[in-house]
C-alpha cells in the first residue's frame, strides 16, 4: 500500500500522520505539501514519511504526486467566509478536487478518501437533523459551503460514471487536541477564553466532531473495500453557548455567553468586510458568518455509527483534552 496525504500539515493531517504508520506499518506514506509551507520542515524530519512538493490547484503537480500511489487521502482545502476569498475557495475546493479526481482515474488509484464537510449537505435552521440525503440549500453568499458542494459533486460523478472507488467523509466543525497552528480559528477560540473574559456568543448551535474520531474513520475507510459513498462524521450537536461554557470549565476561566442577535452580528460582519477590502486583512467576523447566529445546523451521525461500527468520543472529553493540549 502506498498512501498519499494532501493537506498533511493541517490540523487533521497532523493527527492523521501520527496514526497512519501505526495502522499501516508496511505502507509507504507520502505527504503532498506546498513548497512554501513552513510546516514542511517538520515533516521532512519524520523518517516514516516521504515529503512531496505540490499545489493541488496545479494539475501537473497533482499528477506527479499521485503517480505511483495506491490510495489517496485528500484533506487539503480552504475554509473562509470572507467574500474576498470566493475565487480562491473555488480554486482550492473545486478545481483542486477536480485535479485529484482526474489524477486518481488516470493512474488507477485503488481508493480515494475525500474529506468534504457537513456544509456540502443542506441544513435545517430549527435544529432538525440533516442527513446524507438532505438537498443542498445554503445561500450563494456562503462561498465555502458552495465550493465544498461543487467539489463533492465532482467526486460523486466520477464514482458514478467513471468507476472511481471513493469514500466521501463529511466532518462537522473539527475540535480536539493536536492543532499545532495558533492562528487557526480552532485555537483562536481557546486563545480568547484563556487570554481574556469572553462576552457574548452566537445564538443557535452547530455540529462538532473530535479530530480523533475523524482520523479513526479515515483509517477505517482505507481498511476495507466495502466502504463507499457519503458519510456525515458528527460527534455532537450543541449550542454555541454550551461550547464556550465547557471550554471555560476546563480552562478555569470566566465567560459570559449571552446570545447576540443575528442582525447585530451580520451587520457588524458586513461593516468589517467593507473595511477589510481597504486594509486587505481578513476580518474577525464576516457578513455570511454573522448570519449563522440563531441557526441550529445539526446533522445526523447514524449512518457512520452503523456502517463503521464507530463510537464517538463524548464532547466533554474532546474539550477537556483540547484544553490540556492548548495549555
Amino acid at each position: 500500500m502506498k498512501i498519499l496525504v494532501t493537506g498533511a500539515t493541517g490540523f487533521v493531517g497532523n493527527v492523521l500522520l501520527e496514526e497512519l504508520p501505526r495502522s499501516f506499518p508496511e505502507a509507504e506514506i507520502s505527504a503532498l505539501v506546498l513548497p512554501d509551507d513552513p510546516q514542511k520542515i517538520k515533516l521532512q524530519k519524520d523518517k516514516r514519511l516521504r515529503t512531496l512538493e505540490g499545489d493541488i490547484t496545479k494539475r501537473k503537480e497533482v499528477e506527479n504526486g499521485v503517480k505511483g500511489q495506491t490510495h489517496i487521502i485528500h484533506l487539503a482545502g480552504l475554509i473562509s467566509y470572507w467574500k474576498k476569498d470566493a475565487k480562491k475557495l473555488m480554486e482550492v475546493n473545486k478545481t483542486g478536487v477536480e485535479n485529484i479526481v482526474e489524477a486518481c482515474i488516470k493512474h488507477k488509484i485503488q481508493k480515494l478518501v475525500h474529506i468534504s464537510s457537513v456544509g456540502a449537505f443542506g441544513f435545517k435552521r430549527d435544529g432538525s437533523l440533516s442527513t446524507e440525503d438532505t438537498p443542498f440549500n445554503w445561500p450563494k453568499n456562503f462561498s465555502y459551503m458552495v465550493s465544498k458542494y461543487e467539489g463533492q459533486k465532482i467526486v460523486e460523478q466520477a464514482a458514478r460514471e467513471k468507476g472511481l472507488r471513493a469514500v466521501i467523509l463529511n466532518p462537522a466543525s473539527i475540535m480536539g487536541p493536536g492543532d499545532p497552528n495558533l492562528s487557526t480559528p480552532h485555537n483562536q477560540l481557546y486563545n480568547r477564553v484563556y487570554k481574556g473574559t469572553v462576552f457574548g456568543c452566537f445564538r443557535g448551535g452547530l455540529a462538532v466532531v473530535d479530530v480523533r474520531d475523524l482520523v479513526s474513520i479515515i483509517i477505517k475507510s482505507l481498511s476495507s473495500e466495502r466502504y463507499k459513498g457519503k458519510y456525515l462524521v458528527v460527534g455532537a450537536n450543541i449550542e454555541y453557548s454550551q461550547v464556550l461554557k465547557m471550554i471555560a470549565r476546563y480552562a478555569k476561566r470566566k465567560v459570559y455567553p449571552f446570545p447576540v442577535p443575528a442582525f447585530l452580528l451580520s451587520a457588524a460582519g458586513f461593516f468589517l468586510e467593507l473595511v477589510s477590502f481597504v486594509t486587505n486583512r481578513k476580518p474577525l467576523l464576516t457578513h455570511a458568518y454573522g448570519r449563522l447566529s440563531g441557526w441550529k445546523t445539526y446533522y445526523s451521525s447514524q449512518k457512520s455509527i452503523k456502517e463503521f461500527n464507530h463510537s464517538y468520543i463524548p464532547f466533554e472529553k474532546t474539550i477537556k483534552d483540547s484544553c490540556e493540549y492548548f495549555e
